[in-house]
């Protein structure tokens, strides 16, 4: 059986190999939250194109930055409602990867990805929805389809919680034994020491409560009392 190792010193490692490992480190995505603007695709309600922020994404394994609003043209759609993609295409006998509009067919969804293990890859961005007739693409017509890389998960205190952490960042605070996540905007405990005093199972209130809950007890509620 044939076992081979990399990388090491004075070692050749081909772009295969490369795209193997990181591809177990990191899935493909946007580097952003999921409520940035990374590679985030909008329309354009003067003409026929769709914008594209700026960005840093992983395709399989490779990476692209973009420093700069892309403008990517979208064809008229003729007498008959159309649905594309943007994407990023990684075409790794080009050593490229760009921005790639696929073109849907008339009346029916938008195109399948081509996602091969060693080929083309390519990573869907925005829909977009190219009215019959229309001479501009409207803010409502693009449908956001970006995924995201990964969030670690790691451990830390609360003076040494993650500087700058994106909004889903998960781990262990050893100062209050507890896992917590970063909201957007502070962090939050992943299971909070008190919990609202009801919420829905299966359509049921449960309500938590050490004392007898006040209202008219009703058939679609539940009570549970702890024993102190």
């Amino acid at each position: 059986m044939a076992i081979s190792a990399y990388p090491f010193d004075n070692q050749d490692t081909t772009e295969i190999q490369y795209s193997d490992l990181f591809r177990e480190l990191q899935d493909s995505g946007v580097a952003d939250s999921i409520s940035g603007s990374g590679f985030q695709v909008s329309g354009d309600p003067g003409g026929m194109n769709a914008f594209v922020q700026p960005g840093f994404a992983i395709v399989r394994g490779h990476a692209v930055s973009s420093t700069a609003i892309e403008s990517v043209p979208i064809a008229p759609a003729g007498t008959a409602q159309r649905i594309d993609r943007v994407i990023l295409r990684l075409d790794p006998v080009a050593n490229s990867i760009g921005l790639v509009v696929l073109q849907g067919v008339p009346n029916a969804t938008a195109p399948a990805l081509t996602q091969t293990a060693t080929g083309v890859f390519e990573e869907s961005l925005g829909v977009v929805t190219v009215g019959a007739n229309v001479g501009s693409i409207a803010p409502d017509k693009v449908k956001d389809d970006r995924r995201f890389v990964g969030s670690r998960v790691r451990a830390w205190s609360t003076d040494t919680r993650p500087t700058g952490p994106r909004k889903s960042q998960l781990g262990l605070n050893v100062t209050t034994g507890r896992w917590e996540y970063y909201t957007g905007s502070g962090w939050a405990d992943l299971i909070p020491a008190t919990v609202d005093n009801s919420t829905k199972w299966n359509g049921y209130s449960l309500t938590v409560s050490s004392t007898t809950p006040s209202g008219t007890p009703t058939t679609d509620r539940i009570w549970v009392q702890p024993v102190g």
